[in-house]
């Protein structure tokens, strides 16, 4: 298989082919007016060196009536062109935008947790409006300068083929000027982008933690910070600037010597005598008019280089191919519930070792605990059996079936999560309830509410269930918060439950009466339960303790609390620093036998 890349030119073109009718349209106006600019000369020519000179008034006022005409052509034209390049620069924004949010959303877990939500703002919205010049005009200008330079310069080869030769003469100069600054622009473009993205990223984290930068008294810090980056941003765009302004200078001045060198070379022809008045002016327009599409090109290729950059970082982020696979012929098939860990083994990318060996079997209706030291790893089984991300070793079941068989959109329908982190949206509570199932009705959405123990303080609010609660419900306390987020997840009517720290914020009367509606949703359904605070999940079926990757022990809490090991270490830290105590003095008690 040809896993080459495509050019940044092919992936322009596959850009803007969807559009090619309207960009034929607007080539074809283009080119006319390209055509009308290239008739001006002649007839300004004619009108000076021969209507005026002659005194012949007829002609006179057909230059004049033509150029006026010409004029006029030229404006609706105009027109129309701006017209067709501000539609079609909006849909390829408005095209590339979805484009790419859309591939947002299919990537795996693993992207978002290896790059800031500001990086990839950033990359959707300020390299994607750099690309639409290039799409837009810039594309069709260099077709347009070039087409301009080509049949001006043989337009001089016909008209006066020696003024043709000096006036190219001095092109090559042009070409030193664009290898030196090209990579030098191309250089700093990449750094700005770069730069852009960490202000982005910089922003938006220190927003979403607004609450702890401001419990920290972290407000100038965070400005200190900032201020920093934006002084750095600033020194690029200045020194782009200057180089931009440098090249832009170094082609005006060359265009400009050359039109000197051309004027006293043909200046002196007509002094003596080799050269007509209308033939001079004509050159010295066409000469001048060379040198514009020259330098218009010149510009075109300073809009290309940002383009080129922010082509390459969308595509960066195109390219990238979902580490999760879901499977055309997916089984699309209602699940019992039944899940088999079978000697599953899971690192995440460039890490240690997180799960090793890891084996066990949870029933439709039984109610599986993890419990364990921090980075155990309670919350990457829970990940797997969402299929966040793929084992690296082992079988993970489904009914018996590979975990991997199932549809993507399948599994998870039949899934609902309550994450530690709550995280609501912006809008009311009815649309964050409502989330867990689009097409639920109020009294489906009170019910998951009352489930969940939030019925009540909802109503205390001013517009109840239409309630708007802020930015992730920053106007709704911690455990009102997560209470939302359960009837979320209660409102899916899952087969399987996964409970990752789903009542760390409650207290302890609320908790209470969450615990009771979770015991009424976990019947003949498969729950899982990960926490801390062991008093949550003493009445599982099963507790499985992870130690470092693995499976120490499993069983339910009371066989498990009764015989020695990590468990009833965690669940008891007086008893495990008795152990701890009393090995320590066996430990020295051999010490002092061995120095005996």
């Amino acid at each position: 298989m040809n896993t080459t890349r495509p050019t940044i030119w092919r992936r322009v073109y596959a850009i803007i082919i969807p559009y090619r009718a309207r960009l034929v349209v607007s080539s074809v106006t283009l080119l006319v007016l390209t055509g009308l600019g290239l008739v001006s000369p002649i007839l300004a020519a004619k009108l000076v060196g021969v209507a005026l000179v002659e005194l012949n008034k007829t002609l006179f006022l057909q230059c004049v009536a033509a150029m006026f005409g010409i004029h006029v052509a030229t404006s609706i034209l105009s027109f129309l062109y701006s017209y067709q390049m501000r539609v079609l620069g909006g849909r390829v924004i408005f095209d590339l935008r979805r484009r790419m949010y859309d591939h947002l959303q299919r990537l795996s877990l693993g992207f978002y947790e290896s790059r800031s939500s500001g990086e990839i703002i950033s990359r959707m919205m300020n390299d994607v409006n750099s690309i639409t010049s290039l799409v837009t005009g810039t594309a069709l200008n260099t077709l347009i300068s070039s087409f301009k330079a080509i049949a001006i310069l043989a337009w001089l080869v016909y008209d006066a083929p020696w003024v043709a030769l000096l006036a190219v003469a001095i092109l090559p100069l042009h070409f030193l000027g664009y290898f030196f600054f090209n990579s030098r622009i191309s250089h700093v473009h990449w750094k700005r982008s770069e730069k852009m993205s960490q202000i982005y990223g910089k922003v938006s984290e220190v927003l979403s933690a607004m609450k702890m930068v401001k419990s920290h008294s972290g407000e100038m810090r965070e400005s200190r910070s900032l201020i920093t980056q934006l002084r750095e941003s600033y020194d690029i765009d200045v020194y782009s600037g200057n180089l931009s302004s440098a090249w832009g200078n170094a082609t005006g001045n060359i265009s400009y010597v050359g039109q000197v060198f051309v004027m006293l070379v043909c200046g002196y022809a007509v002094l003596g005598l080799e050269m007509s008045l209308e033939v001079y002016l004509r050159s010295l327009t066409y000469v001048g008019m060379l040198y514009a599409p020259v330098a218009e090109l010149i510009g075109v290729v300073q809009q290309i280089i940002p383009a080129k950059v922010g082509i390459r970082r969308v595509f960066e982020i195109m390219d990238l191919q979902p580490e999760v696979v879901d499977r055309p012929d997916g089984v699309r098939d209602t699940v019992r519930g039944e899940v088999s860990f079978e000697n599953v083994g899971f690192a995440y990318a460039q890490g240690d070792q997180v799960l090793a060996d890891v084996s066990f079997t949870a029933s439709p209706g039984e109610v599986l605990a993890f419990v364990g030291p921090s980075g155990s790893g309670k919350t990457t089984i829970a990940n797997l059996i969402a299929r966040f991300y793929d084992r690296n070793s082992g079988d993970i079941l489904i009914d018996g079936r590979d975990i991997q068989e199932f549809s993507l959109r399948t599994l998870r329908n039949q899934m609902s999560i309550v994450l530690q982190e709550t995280f609501l949206f912006s809008g009311t509570i009815v649309d964050n309830v409502r989330y867990g199932k689009p097409d639920a009705t109020m009294e489906e959405i009170e019910g998951a509410a009352r489930q969940a123990n939030a019925h009540e303080f909802i109503c205390t609010l001013p517009d109840g269930y239409r309630s708007l609660i802020g930015s992730n419900g920053t106007r709704l306390s911690g455990g009102q918060r997560q209470r939302i987020a359960i009837a979320r997840a209660l409102i899916r009517n899952p087969r399987i439950l996964i409970l990752d720290e789903a009542t760390s914020a409650l207290d302890t009367v609320s908790e209470s009466k969450v615990q009771e509606a979770l015991q009424h949703l976990m019947k003949d359904r498969t729950t899982f339960i990960i926490a801390h605070r062991l008093s949550t999940i003493k009445n599982a079926h099963r507790i499985v303790v992870l130690k470092e990757g693995r499976v120490v022990q499993i069983g339910p809490h009371d066989d498990l609390i009764g015989e020695e090991g990590l468990y009833r270490e965690l669940y008891d830290p007086e008893w495990a620093k008795e152990q701890k105590r009393l090995r320590d003095e066996r430990i020295e008690e051999l010490a002092r036998e061995t120095i005996v």
